[in-house]
Order: C-alpha cells, then sequence, then structure tokens
C-alpha cells in the first residue's frame, strides 16, 4: 500500500475508533500491558513476553489481550515458528493497537482491516 494510503487508511481507524470512544465513554488504561527490557516482571501473574518491531522491544502483555481475534491474527501473520510470540509491526502502531484493545473493542467486521493496518 502507498505511503498515503496507509495515511488515510490510519485516519479513518482513527476516525471510528475516536467515534467509538465518544460512545463509550472508555478511559485509558494500561492495566495489562508492561514494556520491559529486564525480567523483573517476568513472573507477574498472567504476564506473558511478547516482541515488537524489528527492535524486538519486550512487553508484558496480559491473557486478556493475547486471546484477543485481533491480536491472535497479529501474532500469527508475524509468527517466525519460535516458542516466543513476536509481532512484526512498529512499535508505536503496537502500542496504539494495546490501547484500542484496552479501552475500545473493535468491531467483529473491521478485524481483518485493522489486522492489515497493523501488520507490517
Amino acid at each position: 500500500m502507498a505511503k498515503g494510503g496507509k495515511l488515510m487508511k490510519l485516519k479513518s481507524v482513527l476516525k471510528k475508533l475516536n467515534s467509538f470512544n465518544k460512545q463509550s465513554g472508555a478511559r485509558p488504561s494500561m492495566s495489562s500491558i508492561v514494556a520491559t527490557s529486564d525480567d523483573s516482571c517476568a513472573n507477574s501473574g498472567d504476564l506473558h513476553p511478547v516482541y515488537v518491531g524489528k527492535s524486538r522491544r519486550r512487553y508484558l502483555i496480559s491473557s486478556d489481550i493475547i486471546d484477543h481475534p485481533l491480536f491472535k491474527e497479529l501474532a500469527e501473520r508475524s509468527n517466525d515458528s519460535s516458542d516466543t510470540i513476536n509481532v512484526s509491526c512498529e512499535v508505536v502502531l503496537f502500542e496504539h493497537l494495546l490501547w484500542m484493545l484496552e479501552n475500545a473493542d473493535p468491531q467483529p467486521e473491521s478485524l481483518d482491516e485493522l489486522v492489515e493496518f497493523y501488520a507490517c
């Protein structure tokens, strides 16, 4: 997809998200997401390590997020057949995705479009 097309798609997704947030009164909450560079939180209950982007930035993600259909599909597309969860996505977009999954559950009819957008 051309740069201009991807920007337009981002604007469209953000508009949908903003209108959904206004309707639902969603508030920011990052309770199930932790960005970390060490193993200090590795055994924190139900958090799982996820490596994102070319830099393989490490996040500890709750099972609720990992079990979401959008996250599962994105991880499957990025799968490199290792035992770890790797996501081929820009870190900034991944953080936006996590925020969206925490605050505004995407509608099932838009899941394929969203996976295509976030996948690199």
